[in-house]
């Protein structure tokens, strides 16, 4: 049977990676520090070509000189210290409203930031249907042009930062308990049953799977960056929301206006063959899914939702964040409230039938005190 590894943010972690949102988001806010601006008058006189080049820009009012706050000399250690850079000496600007609700909620996963983006889009929709007329007026268009723009500035410093991330790493390196859940549960059959294909669908823009494909040297193995892979052109990184099943999805489309629909993920996907490839790899034969690292989060509910439909489905493999030294110290059952959200209503016995049960499942990594 074929395997079907779907590799998520999880899974870099696993792999101590700093790839979380609140990773980005700091080194992001030490770079606009690094870069920081010196007025000697007040904010009226800020350079308004600078901010629209930057999700936040930093101003320090050299003429200042109270005590009110001591900046860091190397930098913030973390987001919270930011946040306590306010007074007369600093003035901090934001491209967009959205950013600046991101970094004042630390909580959020990627998926949710593709979420949140999608709120602020409804939220602007909202204007459109309190209209008398009911059409897009010029101020409406301007703002979500504006709400575009920072998402594209956030995709473009994404990139710039998990650039500087290095992902190859030696065997010797590789988490030991990743290894042997690997050999377990995939390369076994896999060397057993040479017609058995292992199919990676990595929503990393990274390629730390290699290290596995390498490690095992699997010939049957095909790695499809589905959300696209750093500075490629050709596969370009794919960032947005992905849930035309939602009920507001529909009126959006039907407005006509385009730059409401510019960050769906269904015209994104259309800008290479990945999607496409991916459902004729999965109409070839019965497949099973292997769940690393990933949240199975809304944004991507129509891709998951075929694939969990799919005639060839059998079953589902979940492998769950140990957080804690006792065996119900994980993540497990949150994975399967996430996981049924992409089962439709009446493939609730499905579900129920297919995900494989916790007791023959298995953590990602164990739990490490010292982390």
């Amino acid at each position: 049977m074929n395997k079907l590894v779907i590799i998520g943010n999880g899974f870099d972690l696993a792999h101590g990676l700093k790839t979380r949102y609140s990773d980005f988001v700091l080194w992001y806010l030490n770079n606009c520090y690094s870069n920081k601006c010196y007025l000697n008058q007040v904010k009226s006189n800020i350079d308004e070509q600078l901010i629209k080049k930057n999700l936040v820009t930093i101003f320090e009012h050299n003429y200042y000189s109270g005590d009110n706050y001591s900046a860091p000399n190397a930098g913030f250690k973390s987001i919270e210290e930011f946040k306590k850079m306010k007074s007369p000496q600093y003035t901090v600007e934001y491209y967009h409203p959205f950013f600046k609700y991101l970094i004042q909620t630390l909580e959020f996963n990627w998926v949710d930031i593709e979420l949140e983006y999608y709120k602020f889009l409804k939220e602007i929709y909202k204007d459109v249907e309190k209209s008398n007329t009911g059409e897009v007026s010029n101020s409406i268009k301007e703002e979500v042009k504006k709400l575009n723009q920072c998402l594209d500035l956030i995709k473009e410093k994404l990139e710039e930062y998990l650039s500087t991330i290095k992902t190859e790493k030696r065997e010797v390196d590789l988490p030991q308990e990743i290894k042997v859940v690997f050999n377990n549960y995939l390369i076994n059959n896999h060397m057993k049953n040479e017609g058995e294909n292992i199919y990676f669908l990595n929503f990393n823009y990274t390629n730390t799977i290699f290290n596995y494909t390498n490690l095992f040297k699997l010939k049957k193995s095909e790695v499809n960056y589905i959300h696209g892979k750093l500075n490629e052109k050709i596969n370009p990184i794919i960032f947005g929301y992905g849930d035309e099943t939602d009920k507001n999805y529909e009126k959006i489309e039907d407005l006509n206006e385009n730059e409401f629909t510019r960050h769906f993920k269904s015209f994104s996907y259309l800008t290479t063959s990945n999607y496409q490839n991916l459902f004729e790899y999965l109409g070839n034969e019965e497949f099973e899914v292997h769940i690393m690292g990933h949240s199975c989060g809304l944004s991507d509910r129509v891709l998951f939702n075929h694939i969990f439909e799919h005639d060839n489905f059998k079953k589902v493999q979940l492998y769950y964040y140990q957080y804690g030294e006792k065996n119900y110290e994980n993540d497990f059952f949150q994975k399967t409230q996430e996981l049924s959200r992409h089962f439709k209503l009446n493939s609730k016995h499905r579900m129920r039938t297919r995900i494989v049960p916790f007791n023959k499942s298995s953590s990602l990594t164990k739990f490490n005190p010292q982390n």
